[in-house]
C-alpha cells in the first residue's frame, strides 16, 4: 500500500493587505524579521536545555504504551520503539539506555542488534547499527522485573549516536507512560495435555507474532504481540513432534478437530466460515491471502473493557456461533484446522484493543490455571516444520502467561 501525502500551496492573489494601511511587502517584510527573531529565541531555548549544537535529526516514537505481564512467573514490559533519521546524513547507533524506576537496563553491541529491524527488510539483515540518511528501524524491548510492584510508572529513553564525522550525540525520547491496568485473566482455550504455546512472547530474531506490524487506514498495528500458535505434540525418541502419519495430510496431526472452548463470556462480532483448509507444508495457501481470510474460518468475540479475543484457522464447517450471539466461557465455538495463513493445524488466539483481529493493539493476557514447562530446545525443518525437546521440570501456574514454546497442560 502506497501513502502519498500532497503538499498544496496557497497563494494571496492580490497586492491588498490584510491589515489595512500596510503594503504586502512591508507585512512580509516584518513576517520575515519577526520569524528570524523568534528561530533565533527558540534556538537559544533549545541549546539552553542541551549543550549539544548539533542535536541528531532523528525522531523517537513509540508504537503503543506497555502494560505489565507475568510469563513464567517473571514480570515484563514489552513494547516497541521506532527511530526515524529525516537528513541524507547517517548515524550509528551506539546503545540505548533505559531508566526504569531504581532498575537500568542499557543494550549495545550484539545484543542491541538482536533487537533491531529495518523497515522494508523481508528477513533481518542488519549487521552494524549504521542508520542510513531516510532510513527507519524499530527496537523490539523486553524488560524484566522481580515483581509487579518494581515496574515504575514511567520509562526515559536516552539514545546514543555517532554521527558521520565522529561525533557522539546523547538524544532523550519523551517519557513512556506505562499502563497499570493489570492483564485479563482468562479460561483455557483447550482442554487436556501435551500442549505447545508456539512462539509466545519473545524477544528473538525469530519472533513471528512480534515482529510482525502490519497497517490500515495509514497506521501501523501490531495485533499478534502476545499471540500464541496452540499445537499439540507427542513424545518420540526424547523430541515434542506434531504429527503422526502422513505430514501432507491435515488428519494426521494430533490437534486437529479438537474443541476450541470461549475463554471468557462475551459478544461475537464477527465470524467468519466456509474457507478451504491448507495442505500441511506445501508452501502453499488454499486461498489468496488479505486482511480479512488471514485467520482463515475465524472467531472474534467482544469480553468488555475494549477488550476483543481473536480465534483462528477453525476447520471449516466446524464454527457453532455467529456474529450477535452470547457466548458463555467453556463454550464450544469451533474446531482446530488448518485455514488462512496456517502452515499446519493449530489454534491462533490473541487479545486486542479493537474490534479487529489485525487492525488493533495486542494487549497482555494471562491464563487463571495451567501446568507449564520452560522454553525448550527448538529443532528445526526443511518443510517449515518444528520440533522440541529439553523442556525441563513441570510447574504449575495461576494468573500467568506460559514460557515461549512451553509445554502446557490444561485442567
Amino acid at each position: 500500500m502506497s501513502i502519498k501525502i500532497i503538499a498544496r500551496a496557497h497563494f494571496v492573489k492580490s497586492s491588498r493587505s490584510i491589515f489595512p494601511g500596510t503594503p504586502l511587502n512591508r507585512l512580509l517584510a516584518i513576517l520575515i524579521v519577526s520569524t528570524c527573531f523568534l528561530t533565533a529565541a527558540g534556538a537559544r531555548n533549545a541549546w539552553s536545555q542541551s549543550p549539544d549544537p548539533k542535536p541528531p535529526q532523528v525522531s523517537v516514537a513509540f508504537f503503543f504504551p506497555p502494560s505489565p505481564l507475568v510469563q513464567h512467573g517473571i514480570s515484563r514490559l514489552v513494547y516497541e520503539m521506532r527511530i526515524s533519521n529525516y537528513p541524507p546524513i547517517s548515524y550509528d547507533l551506539d546503545s540505548i539506555e533505559v531508566s526504569a524506576g531504581s532498575k537500568k537496563f542499557s543494550y549495545s553491541g550484539a545484543e542491541l542488534l538482536s533487537m533491531e529491524r529495518f523497515l522494508g527488510e523481508k528477513k533481518p539483515t542488519a549487521t552494524t547499527h549504521h542508520l542510513a540518511g531516510g532510513q527507519s528501524a524499530i527496537v523490539y524491548f523486553m524488560l524484566d522485573f522481580a515483581k509487579p510492584g518494581d515496574i515504575p510508572d514511567t520509562l526515559e529513553h536516552t539514545l546514543h549516536f555517532r554521527s558521520s564525522d565522529g561525533v557522539h550525540h546523547a538524544l532523550t525520547a519523551p517519557p513512556l507512560v506505562v499502563g497499570k491496568q493489570a492483564p485479563v485473566v482468562i479460561a483455557a482455550p483447550l482442554r487436556g495435555d501435551h500442549w505447545l504455546a508456539g512462539d509466545s512472547v519473545h524477544n528473538g530474531v525469530d519472533a513471528a507474532h512480534r515482529r510482525t506490524i502490519l497497517l490500515l487506514g495509514g497506521e501501523p498495528w501490531l495485533a499478534q504481540r502476545y499471540a500464541i500458535d496452540w499445537v499439540r505434540y507427542r513424545m518420540s525418541n526424547g523430541t515434542a513432534v506434531t504429527w503422526s502419519g502422513k505430514e501432507d495430510q491435515n488428519s494426521s496431526y494430533i490437534c486437529y478437530g479438537q474443541p476450541i472452548y470461549s475463554v471468557a463470556d462475551g459478544k461475537v462480532v464477527e465470524a467468519l466460515d466456509g474457507i478451504q483448509e491448507n495442505i500441511p507444508h506445501s508452501g502453499k495457501y488454499a486461498v489468496s491471502l488479505n486482511f480479512i481470510n488471514a485467520g482463515g474460518n475465524h472467531v472474534v468475540v467482544d469480553i468488555g473493557n475494549n477488550r476483543y479475543v481473536f480465534y483462528a484457522h477453525m476447520r471449516p464447517g466446524t464454527l457453532t456461533v455467529k456474529v450477535g450471539d452470547q457466548v458463555k466461557t467453556g463454550q464450544i465455538l469451533g474446531h482446530v484446522g488448518n485455514t488462512g495463513s496456517s502452515t499446519e493445524p493449530h489454534l491462533h488466539i490473541h487479545i486486542v484493543d479493537r474490534p479487529s483481529f489485525l487492525a488493533g493493539q495486542g494487549i497482555p493476557y494471562e491464563f487463571a490455571s495451567f501446568d507449564a514447562s520452560g522454553s525448550p530446545e527448538m529443532i528445526e525443518k526443511p518443510h517449515d516444520e518444528m520440533a522440541f525437546r529439553n523442556f525441563g521440570a513441570f510447574q504449575q501456574f495461576h494468573n500467568d502467561y506460559p514460557a515461549t514454546n512451553a509445554a502446557v497442560n490444561f485442567p
